[in-house]
């Protein structure tokens, strides 16, 4: 919990516009005890686009209740956020290796456009007994065969996270997957935005990522200053096999039967999930909407608009 004192409160009235993006930006990654660096704050800075000068000089500015300390900034009294930075980007990093195993598999799988790692695992911020999150953006209209071609894939290199089961640590969870129709998110907002920019992309067809990047522009809205120059390890264009084998399901139907077979093995287990005919979101918790409300908490403790 923070807690303010009189003198932070003062000086928090009386921050301009600068300030008070930095003092924003220090919060949101506060709620995930992720200190951040200064180019880090830069790139994601909350809602106002600054100039490196500018920013450089606002970062110094004694109304800002925050600490500085090895290279990283936090709020006041956060310092073992570093340690936990620190220690979960190590154990990060054996994660994505094993994640990046598993994708150099199931990208044979024709119907996929785009995999990315995504969650707090794209933020190398992942605790030892975490699952692995993948993005999945697949071919036009083929979604839900997508998901039941890659299922039994994972389940047959004993990778896949299945309902119920109670150690998850490592194993693969198809949490978001949409198809290359439907990659523009409506539900524009500061942890969408978040969750697009922090996708690690790993796999792709056709220059789907920056096609995906293109259809949210509105992440600016959010995160003006943010580059965006990410490195994808493998690249495909689709072969005639690959072709062929998407012209056949279509004519076939095979992703309606797709669909009704799976809806018809998750009956009587849907909660919040999104399943839709492009949109398959199987997070039942909201933890987007625990985030939100978290922050404009923490936005009101300091009395920030």
């Amino acid at each position: 919990m923070i807690r303010l004192s009189k003198v932070q409160d003062k000086f928090s009235r009386n921050m301009d516009s600068r300030e008070q993006a930095i003092l924003k930006t220090l919060l949101y990654s506060n709620l995930f005890d992720y200190p951040l660096t200064k180019e880090e704050i830069y790139n994601f800075l909350i809602g106002l686009k600054i100039d490196k000068k500018q920013f450089n000089k606002m970062l110094k500015s004694p109304r800002l209740p925050i600490g500085f300390s090895e290279g990283y900034f936090f709020l006041s009294g956060k310092e073992d956020s570093i340690n936990k930075r620190r220690k979960k980007e190590k154990i990060s990093i054996e994660k994505l290796a094993k994640a990046e195993k598993v994708i150099k598999i199931i990208k044979v799988v024709p119907t996929i456009k785009l995999i990315g790692i995504s969650g707090t695992l794209a933020m190398r911020n992942s605790k030892k007994e975490d699952d692995i999150d993948l993005f999945v953006v697949s071919e036009k209209n083929l979604v839900w065969l997508t998901r039941f071609l890659l299922v039994p894939l994972l389940m047959l290199m004993g990778v896949y996270r299945t309902r119920g089961s109670k150690n998850n640590a490592d194993k693969i969870c198809l949490n978001f997957l949409l198809g290359e129709e439907k990659m523009r998110f409506e539900d524009a907002n500061l942890f969408t935005a978040h969750e697009i920019v922090q996708l690690v992309p790993v796999f792709e067809k056709e220059g789907t990522y920056k096609r995906f990047l293109e259809e949210n522009e509105w992440i600016k809205d959010f995160l003006p200053n943010l580059l965006m120059d990410k490195k994808i390890k493998f690249k495909n264009q689709n072969n005639v096999y690959g072709n062929i084998f998407i012209f056949i399901v279509k004519i076939l139907f095979l992703e309606k039967i797709a669909k009704n077979l799976q809806l018809f093995y998750m009956k009587g287990h849907i909660t919040k999930e999104r399943l839709e005919n492009s949109l398959i979101g199987l997070h039942p918790f909201d933890y987007k909407a625990k985030v939100l409300r978290d922050f404009q908490k923490s936005l009101r403790k300091f009395h920030l608009p």
